[in-house]
This record gives C-alpha cells, structure tokens and sequence, in this order.
C-alpha cells in the first residue's frame, strides 16, 4: 500500500471508498488516524490533506510546546494522557519515535513583576495543586534569582512547571501517520467538499475525485468552516490570525538549557531554538486595518456581550480563512514583541531582548488560532441571558446534524500539545466506544462552560 499519494498522479493508487475519511493532515488529523488505528486495527483510513505536504496549516507558526498546569480539569487531564504519550513514543508510536520527536523538558517560567501578579501565581499554584498537578511549584524573588540569576531583578516572584517543553511537531504529525498502518494521505486534494445524502454522510469530493465513506472527520483548523458552509452546514468556529517569529540570534544570558519565559499581561513569551536562537509569540490582537491586498476575508459578523451587556465585534476575528494568510502578518509585530519583553525584564537599550541583533535575522510566521464560537461557549447568567468567553477547550464530536460527521476541531493554540488525548478522544466518538477518560465529555459541541475554562495562559 502506497502511503502518500498526490491527487495529481492518484492513478489506482487511491482508494475509492474507506472506513473513514479525515480532512486535515495536522497534529489533530494525523493523531486521529493513529488512534482510530490502534483502537481498531485494519480500519482503513484515508487523510486528505489540501496542501502538498502535511503539518502545512496553523502548525508552522506553533512554538510546539506542552505542558500538564491547565487550572481547567478536563485540559488537564487531555494534557497529562498527551505528554505520557510523547514521553513514552517508543511505545506508543514505535521503536525510534522519542528520539525522532526530540522532546526538550525544560519547563515553563511564568514571571511575575509587582506584587499583584506574584499573589495571582499563589493562588494559581494552590488550585494546581488542590487538583493533584503537583509539578508546578511557587518561586519567590530568592529562590528565582538562585535559579535563574541572568532573568535580573525586575522578576519578583514565579509559576514554575519543570515538567513542561517542547518538540517537533512535524515529527509528531510523521510519527502518527507511519504507525497508522491502515492509513494512506492523499496530498494536494484542493478543496475538499463533503457529500451529504439525506442528513447522512457519504463521501467526500477531492481533486482526484470522490471517495465514499459513512464516516468523516473534519479537522482541518481554520478551512473546516469553509467545508462546512460549502455542504450547508454550520461548524461553530472564530478564526483569529497568530504570529509568532524565529530568530537565528539570542542574547548570551539567555542559556540554551532556559525554560520558556512568559512576561505579564499581554504575555509575550519566549524559548530558546536551536542552538543560538530564539522563538516568540504573545497574546497579539490583530486587527483588520493592518491587512494588506484583497480577498482577506470579512469581520465575523456574530454579536458578542461582553460581561456588562454590551455588543461588539472582535476585531482580531474574521469570517473565512484566506488563501493568503501572511499578507495578515502585521510588520511591527517582531519589534512590539522584543520592546515589551525588554520593558518588563528592564533590558536597557543594545542589551538583551532590547538588543539590534535579534532584529537581523528574523523568520516571521502565521496561522490561526482557531475558537468556539459564541453560540458554544458562554456562560448563562442568572436571569438567563448568555455571556460569551473565549474558551480553551476544543470541540471532539459528533456533529448533531449530520450523521456520520465528526469534529476535531477548536484547539486554540495547543493543537500540537493536546493531539495524542484528541486523537484519542475523537477515535471513541467515531468508532462509538467510550471515552477514554469520562472527564472528556467536557470537549462535547453542546457543552457551552466549564470552570476554569478561561484565560489559562
């Protein structure tokens, strides 16, 4: 059996008909084809992927980190199963496949930098800890300056997960599609259209032609909205564009065995790359007027309450995913990112993060952060009206719909960290089994809250 096939030259290589079809080869697409495989062997899956090659969506502009301190106890739980994954790839996903994945445990460091934030990391690790994640600790000012001298003093006090790291994503995304023995990827598949008979699955439409199924997987990040409305049906999402940038320099205080920094609110943050260099990314609100050419898509057009009633349009969300995502990229965004990292750090100018020569050898990037819209996360209030928030939570379910369609969709920006449990997760809806933690009910479509479900960066 061939592996991967080009829609170009599928010839008699593909398949024309399957036990399942998945519309996406990210993180989330690859690990349900490696669960849906290990939870039933022989099942016959086929991954179609609009791309040439996979892992080419949001997943490019991913720092690839994880970690277990979720305050919200279902993305706690989807986390621990994922780490014990990666931790254990030898065993999970063949012999060779940690060493392949090359995971780096060199922890998170939230900074906190006036009293205010120090107290909110207390009370942070006293709930992490009343929910049994006892890795996480709280540093004060003495212990941070014994640990890490060379953060310098504007840090008084820390959240610390030893535990948490980083990897290669596309290693990850590889590893999942080799150990699905059942599995073939069909490469550059155009737009891929679902074909609905009755309220019930059938197949899907590819650019090397249809290929029937009773059972789909949508998990293509920010496209599966424009699948859905192309069939008529409504996939509840927010798109938010998400930079993040490379650099091939680091300052020489910034060791290589560092564990990420994450600064205060907008929480920019940062990790070592490679050997001298450094990846960045922080809470970055996009808006329209930086978008530069036509056919960006529109404003998502759903009102939004905010906590005293009021209505507003985010402006960081658009409608549709755009076929040329870096004319969204915002120019200022590396320098906004260093400038407010060397103010909460106190870097004077030409010394750490307020140095030139992170500026000279910059690799921009961009995808989306990918939401629950407002009609599956809100809070209901006491008089019964709805408050949305920007949940954490991705959805993994069946559509309520469509028969025969399922979601792996809404991971926000941890697709990468939450693939294995995801995987998993979506493999039980699909194949009609239980769940593998009960818990992960809380990742149902008509599931709206669940505490601790906010801000969890």
């Amino acid at each position: 059996m061939q592996k991967y096939i080009s829609a170009t030259h599928a010839a008699d290589n593909l398949p024309r008909s399957v036990d399942v079809v998945i519309i996406g080869a990210g993180p989330a697409g690859s690990a349900a084809a490696w669960a849906l495989d290990r939870a039933q062997p022989g099942i016959r899956t086929l991954v179609v992927e609009r791309a040439a090659t996979v892992g080419a969506g949001s997943s490019r502009a991913s720092l690839e980190n994880f970690r277990t301190c979720w305050p919200c106890a279902p993305l706690a739980r989807m986390m621990q199963r994922s780490v014990h994954v990666i931790m254990n790839a030898d065993d999970t996903l063949g012999a060779g496949a940690r060493d392949t994945l090359h995971p780096k445990q060199q922890g998170y460091l939230w900074c906190a930098f006036d009293e205010r934030q120090a107290a909110n990391f207390r009370a942070d690790v006293a709930h992490l800890q009343g929910m049994g994640i006892d890795v996480v600790s709280y540093l004060d000012g003495e212990e941070v300056a014994y640990r890490f001298p060379w953060l310098g003093k504007n840090v008084i006090a820390a959240k610390y997960d030893p535990t948490a790291g980083w990897l290669d994503s596309n290693a990850l995304i590889g590893r999942f599609l080799a150990a699905a023995s059942g599995a073939q990827v069909l490469l550059d598949a155009g737009d891929v259209r679902l074909r609905i008979e009755g309220s019930a699955v059938c197949g899907v439409e590819t650019a090397a032609g249809f290929i029937a199924t009773p059972r789909v997987v949508l998990a293509a990040g920010a496209w599966s909205v424009e699948i859905g409305r192309a069939a008529n049906i409504r996939i509840p999402l927010e798109l938010r564009p998400r930079q993040s940038f490379t650099t091939g320099w680091r300052h020489d205080a910034f060791p290589e065995d560092a564990p990420m920094l994450i600064g205060s609110a907008p929480f920019p943050h940062v990790r070592p790359e490679a050997r001298s260099g450094a990846i960045f990314g922080w809470e970055y609100r996009w808006h329209r007027k930086h978008a530069k050419g036509e056919g960006l898509g529109t404003p998502f057009k759903a009102s939004v309450h905010d906590e005293h009633g009021d209505t507003h349009t985010p402006d960081d969300a658009i409608e549709s995913p755009v076929a040329n995502l870096d004319a969204l990229k915002d120019p200022r965004f590396p320098s906004i990112t260093l400038a407010l990292l060397a103010r909460q750090f106190g870097d004077l100018p030409g010394n750490g993060f307020a140095d030139g020569r992170y500026m000279r050898s910059i690799y921009h990037n961009i995808g989306y952060y990918v939401y629950r819209d407002a009609t599956t996360a809100y809070r209901t209030n006491a008089d019964g009206s709805r408050t949305p928030y920007e949940s954490e939570r991705a959805i993994l379910d069946a559509h309520p719909d469509v028969a025969g369609l399922f979601l792996s969709i809404a991971h926000v920006g941890h697709g990468v960290m939450s693939a294995p449990a995801a995987g998993e997760i979506i493999a039980a809806k699909v194949l009609g089994q239980p769940l593998p933690d009960p818990i992960f009910a809380d990742f149902g479509i008509n599931v709206p809250w669940v505490a601790h479900d906010e801000n969890a960066l």
